[in-house]
């Protein structure tokens, strides 16, 4: 899983990213470019935990994820056009963005407003997005006058695109157009879902008026979770106490993004390894086989599932096959969260 942090400028979007990957300071290229900045963080889960503890193997590997920030734009960030290029250049592979707007006094920028900054961040998605869809619409006609065959299925749906996006709409807000596999290579940004982080200040955890109701949105306080993420855990959880914060950003982030994105977690164990893999929810089994090697996935037979919180309940694996917990499934099982498999196959 791989999110884009973004934001208009002094948003603190390098702050929150240093908070959810344990950095400090930018990390900007010596010759003054524009670099984009990965950090991958393990994702903290309490049942990767207990199963090594159950089979103690001698490798445990947890899901992952990745954050990517744009460092170095000083300049850049206020030349609103310039940074929705940049994100158009960089920010491809990313699954969705993480978009953070300020909750917090700044002397240059004075009193906060992130509702509007929201919008306005929004509107250059949308702008960015229209002006790659009539520039191809553009392209497809001139192709037609010189009597080459046009795509009809994409010009018919970037037809689509336009029209939803000229009423002011993001793409996303029409998911089969958004996730059309016939407009994959164009990563509109308008497409890519959001999840909105409120960067607020040292001093309150509290959503702004104007952002109450909305589905996708958490606050972060900034500053106090970046130096927070330089501390060791019991000093971190002092921390956290003394302020009020029950969990760690990352730890809030990271289960939002998964619930953003649909995303669940399975896992395969043994002497050798246990191991959390990500995959979207409800995967066919046959496809999550594939996630774990391609060879399973051709030479799927059955796929031996036990829920998580059965295993635990009852304690190991022979006692979840003793009292008739352990199940085979066929290609088609939707897998589900928690889901142990053990896949059987032969190639």
């Amino acid at each position: 899983m791989k999110l884009g942090i973004v934001g208009l400028s002094r948003s603190g979007k390098t702050t929150v990213f240093n908070a959810l990957t344990q950095r400090s300071g930018e990390s900007g290229a010596a010759s003054g470019r524009v670099v984009p900045v990965m950090g991958v963080v393990q994702v903290p889960d309490a049942r990767l935990e207990w199963l090594t503890a159950l089979y103690r193997p001698r490798k445990t590997t947890p899901a992952q994820v990745t954050y990517m920030d744009l460092q170095g734009i000083a300049g850049v960030a206020e030349k609103k056009k310039d940074y929705m290029a940049l994100l158009l250049t960089h920010m491809r592979p990313v699954e969705a963005f993480l978009v953070v707007v300020r909750n917090f006094s700044d002397p240059m920028l004075g009193a906060p407003n992130p509702a509007r900054d929201l919008r306005e961040l929004e509107e250059e998605f949308l702008l960015a997005d229209l002006a790659t869809v009539e520039k191809r619409l553009e392209r497809i006609e001139a192709e037609m006058k010189k009597g080459r065959k046009a795509a009809a299925m994409e010009m018919e749906l970037l037809q689509r695109c336009a029209e939803l996006l000229n009423q002011e709409k993001p793409l996303r807000t029409q998911p089969s157009l958004a996730t059309a596999p016939e407009l994959r290579g164009y990563t509109f940004l308008s497409a890519k879902p959001v999840l909105v982080i409120v960067n607020n200040d040292d001093d309150t955890a509290d959503v702004p008026e104007a952002l109450k109701g909305m589905e996708d949105v958490l606050v972060v306080r900034g500053r106090l979770e970046m130096e927070m993420a330089q501390l060791g855990e019991a000093d971190a959880a002092i921390f956290r106490q003394d302020y009020g914060i029950g969990e760690s950003a990352m730890d809030r982030v990271i289960r939002r993004s998964f619930q953003l994105l649909g995303l669940g977690t399975f896992f395969t164990v043994g002497e050798d390894e246990v191991k959390a893999w990500t995959i979207p929810c409800g995967l066919h089994a046959v496809e999550a086989a594939g996630v774990v090697h391609s060879d399973m996935k051709k030479g799927f037979i059955r796929a031996e599932v036990v829920a998580y919180e059965d295993l635990k309940r009852v304690g190991d694996y022979a006692a979840a096959r003793k009292q008739g917990l352990v199940r085979l499934e066929g290609r088609d099982y939707p897998v589900r969260d928690g889901d142990i498999i053990h896949f059987r196959f032969n190639v």
